[in-house]
């Protein structure tokens, strides 16, 4: 997992317990860079928490799962067409 330099304070990273309801956050922790948790902030997150997510994972790490085949099961057509945009990434 590539993590940034800079860690994400407990107090910032609470901000996405409601994000990961049914699962234990510090499961979520040590998973930051699974799809199932880049997918799930992708889809839900409010712009504050997707900030404090980008933190704590690089950007580089989010784009390769955008540009994966996972990005299409897990991401809604909306939801990924938004990203690749955000991103500059070509439309595959």
């Amino acid at each position: 997992m590539k993590i940034k330099k800079e860690t994400v304070s407990n107090t910032k990273f609470n901000k996405l317990k409601p994000l990961f309801w049914d699962y234990e956050i510090e499961s979520v922790k040590k998973h930051l860079d699974s799809a199932f948790v880049i997918s799930r902030i992708l889809e839900l997150a409010d712009p504050d928490q997707f900030e404090i997510y980008r933190n704590a994972l690089s950007d580089e790490k989010i784009k390769e799962f955008i540009k994966s085949e996972k990005a299409k099961k897990l991401l809604s057509k909306k939801s990924l067409n938004f990203w690749q945009i955000y991103y500059g990434i070509k439309k595959t």
